[in-house]
């Protein structure tokens, strides 16, 4: 029984040490940037300058900016570009005091620029029968974004649809999405009543719990985009049961 506890014990153990080695390996960025979105960088030692000095700022070690301090509150900072391409990309500053002595270079800053993303449905049935429980549609939503996303960045989806012209409220009326966050999410239409049904969403970027960065987006939601293009359902009338009769 000893050997029995002592295995569990060091079972136990490596498990604690597998969840650690996942988490440690999870990198996250402090500020995540999309389609237009920028981000305003502080140093915080603007404080001690004084007039005259000068404040660096590099990406990946080239100059992209120099201001002059004149004892203005925040005036050192620099905004990021809003077209920077997708990927990590790492700030760094200097001062140069107005003596023309150079202080030490900063750590570098990380900045995440999203890839743009663009979102299509699609189905696996254009149309059923209604009236039976057993037959639905499958409508798709797949968004394809240039690169794959970092860790600690999801995808959130919101669907919409109108039958016969007419929006439907609540969507769980006439079928469920899963869910999902990652670049496929999928909505089941179940409605037995029949119509045309047309069905839209849109996609968004969203922090991932857990993720401790910011986002900035050029829209203010995420970079909300739509579908490019409306999926049709027609759910058609069973028809009725026949009698026989003679003529």
């Amino acid at each position: 029984m000893k050997a029995t506890f002592i295995k569990s014990i060091v079972a136990a153990f490596i498990i604690i040490l597998c969840v650690n080695a996942k988490s440690k390996a999870q990198t996250y960025y402090p500020v995540y940037l999309c389609d237009g979105g920028t981000a305003t960088l502080h140093t915080p030692e603007e404080s001690t300058l004084s007039n005259g000095d000068k404040v660096f700022w590099y990406l990946e070690g080239t100059q992209v900016d120099v201001i002059t301090f004149n004892g203005t509150a925040n005036q050192t900072n620099y905004v990021t570009p809003n077209n920077l391409s997708a990927g990590v990309h790492n700030y760094t500053s200097r001062i140069l005091s107005a003596a023309g002595c150079w202080g030490d270079l900063s750590d570098p800053f990380q900045v995440y620029q999203l890839p743009s993303k663009a979102l299509a449905l699609t189905t696996n049935k254009t149309a059923y029968c209604g009236d039976d429980a057993t037959l639905s549609s499958i409508i798709t939503a797949t968004t394809t974004p240039a690169e794959a996303l970092p860790a600690g960045i999801e995808y959130v989806y919101t669907w919409s649809a109108t039958k016969d012209g007419t929006n439907v409220t609540p969507l769980s009326g006439i079928g469920t999405e899963d869910g999902s966050k990652t670049a496929a999410n999928k909505f089941t239409l179940t409605a037995t009543t029949a119509g045309t049904y047309v069905f839209n969403a849109t996609v968004k970027y969203v922090i991932a719990s857990g993720n401790t960065g910011v986002l900035k987006s050029g829209d203010g939601k995420g970079c909300e985009v739509s579908a490019t293009a409306t999926q049709t359902v027609t759910v058609t009338p069973k028809p009725v049961k026949p009698t026989i009769v003679i003529q």
